[in-house]
């Protein structure tokens, strides 16, 4: 862990020289210490020897022999605190959304804007201090609970974990609540913000045929009667529709459910 005195180490890993020589110039006038690897078999070369260890990794997910999945694996072995930032393309997120399962930070698709790239290092870095901190103190609140066990009998309840995931999944249609993205077939959908909410109502609800009122009301926030719901609803469903179905006037993935409401299919 970096300190005033020991700036964050970062290490770049990506086999392409451009990818490389551009974020390591969007970082380097941030004051980190950076390295950079052409591939995997590098990369778990350099996380063994390094001294200190690496604050953060910035790593390619698509590189041969070694995958950026494997040097995942390999670093969140030798540090579970450390952060890193996946790099990846539209078509490859079901690989992203594994990194992330595997413990990765977040993903950032490229092409990357180099701003994007300084403030997710700078948010990561905070989240690796934080781990660390968390870390340190749920030792210290084992510790007691265990001397409080031993002088009691009694053993403490543990704290529930969180219950929401960040990621919704039905078939090839990819939710990300953080981001606030939706991926469908390999592609990224440009929504609206009540477009995004009405298809996360849907999805979370199927295979239960949701009524406008209720979507009006609890996905998009309204209050209003039935008839005005059913209006606004239809509204944004036909858009929605325009954006996500094969054939619109056809849908297959929302479909209508007569006098029920709409019905998330799409996971089928």
């Amino acid at each position: 862990m970096y300190t005033e005195q020991t700036p964050p180490r970062i290490l770049i890993i990506d086999d392409e020289p451009n990818v490389r020589l551009v974020l390591a110039r969007a970082l380097q006038h941030e004051g980190y210490r950076i390295d950079t690897a052409s591939g995997g078999q590098e990369a778990i070369r350099l996380l063994s020897t390094a001294v200190p260890p690496y604050d953060l990794l910035l790593l390619d997910l698509k590189m041969e022999p070694v995958d950026g999945l494997e040097v995942l694996r390999r670093a969140r072995q030798q540090d579970p605190d450390l952060s890193i930032i996946i790099l990846t393309a539209h078509s490859s997120l079901e690989s992203a959304v594994e990194a992330l399962r595997l413990g990765a930070f977040d993903y950032l698709f490229k092409p990357v804007k180099p701003e994007t790239v300084r403030r997710r290092v700078k948010d990561g870095l905070v989240a690796r201090q934080q781990a660390v901190k968390k870390r340190r103190l749920l030792e210290q609140v084992e510790a007691l609970r265990q001397t409080l066990d031993t002088l009691t009998g009694t053993t403490l309840p543990a704290v529930p974990p969180d219950s929401a995931p960040r990621f919704v999944r039905s078939g090839g249609l990819i939710i990300d609540r953080l981001h606030r993205q939706v991926t469908f077939q390999g592609q990224l959908l440009e929504l609206t913000t009540a477009e995004f909410d009405l298809l996360l109502h849907l999805v979370l609800a199927a295979p239960r045929p949701v009524p406008p009122l209720e979507l009006a009301q609890t996905a998009l926030g309204y209050t209003c009667t039935e008839q005005e719901a059913r209006d606004l609803v239809k509204w944004h469903i036909h858009h929605l529709r325009r954006k996500i179905e094969p054939d619109p006037a056809r849908p297959s993935c929302i479909k209508t459910v007569r006098h029920r409401g709409y019905l998330w299919a799409g996971g089928d």
